[in-house]
């Protein structure tokens, strides 16, 4: 529960002045008398102000808030107690996709629903297919549940060429960097090593720095900072892109032994082996990737 002493506050700001729609229900205490009632109900502006004030003698009770999202793209907000600097801040950025909401309840924590009332993320961080909030610290979203990947020798990569894994994100979080964690086999002499974000059409929306001849160990993770920070503008299917030159590819972690593949190649495909002949670049539209019968661990970072 949110408790706030007699005149202490609650701030907020969102992306954008007049889209979302803020409702705070709660408590207010003056020595044994309780009245509970609407503490709030307004548009968030796009700077921080404050938008509740606990009254003289009074102890506050939040019990629940809503924040909903009128616009037709993913906006975010952010709550703050007893100021609008970043140490006063009681919530992240959160993201709430188009015509969604998100809810707070006490005991229950946070949630954030999609227009169509599916929960995308819960107190604990559900992921869609159930994937739980277990990622590597730092990371978001994650290729696949690290909990159940089976971490084997994955063999995905050739010198020069665009493999993709698919990745699901949701509208407006924001993305600085991207990992991928070799297997058993080290990078030997690399002279390019770049990975990228691309859209479900296969169009690149972000790319990091080129790591070069930086050293990729055996069994170890590789983080690489975008150029510069992205932000994604609608909710589904994306696609990790990873290339590396070099006289020994590394060998990722990730699932393979698939029978043969055709499931995961089915439209839309879960990723595969995509352009070749690559040096130190990536391609600004990705080949559509061929089948295969491996799939790869990967992460976003914020």
């Amino acid at each position: 529960m949110i408790t706030l002493a007699t005149s202490d506050y609650l701030a907020a700001v969102a992306s954008v002045a007049s889209q979302l729609s803020c409702t705070i229900f709660g408590m207010e205490l003056n020595g044994t008398t309780e009245v509970y009632k609407v503490l709030y109900q307004g548009q968030l502006a796009a700077s921080a102000a404050t938008i509740y004030t606990a009254p003289a003698s009074n102890t506050t009770f939040i019990k629940s808030v809503t924040v909903v999202n009128n616009d037709s793209t993913a906006r975010t907000f952010r709550l703050y107690r007893g100021g609008t600097a970043n140490t006063n801040g009681i919530t992240p950025n959160f993201s709430v996709p188009a015509g969604g909401v998100a809810i707070y309840e006490d005991s229950c924590g946070w949630q954030v629903l999609n227009s169509d009332g599916q929960v995308l993320q819960a107190g604990a961080g559900i992921r869609p297919g159930g994937f739980d909030s277990w990622c590597v610290t730092g990371s978001t979203y994650e290729t696949m549940d690290r909990n159940v990947c089976p971490e084997v020798n994955t063999s995905a990569l050739a010198s020069g060429r665009l493999t993709l894994q698919a990745i699901w994100l949701p509208a407006g979080i924001t993305i600085n960097s991207i990992s991928f964690w070799a297997a058993t086999t080290a990078a030997g002499t690399p002279t390019a090593q770049l990975f990228g974000l691309y859209d479900n059409n296969l169009n690149l929306d972000a790319v990091t720095s080129n790591d070069g001849a930086t050293a990729w160990a055996a069994n170890a993770r590789k983080t690489l900072n975008l150029t510069s920070a992205f932000t994604t503008t609608y909710t589904g299917l994306h696609y990790l892109g990873i290339m590396v030159v070099a006289t020994t590819v590394p060998t990722l972690k990730g699932g393979t032994a698939r029978t043969d593949g055709s499931l995961a190649y089915q439209a839309p495909s879960m990723g595969g082996t995509s352009n070749t002949g690559l040096t130190t670049s990536l391609p600004g539209t990705a080949s559509a990737p061929a089948k295969v019968t491996t799939s790869v661990w990967g992460c976003v970072n914020s």
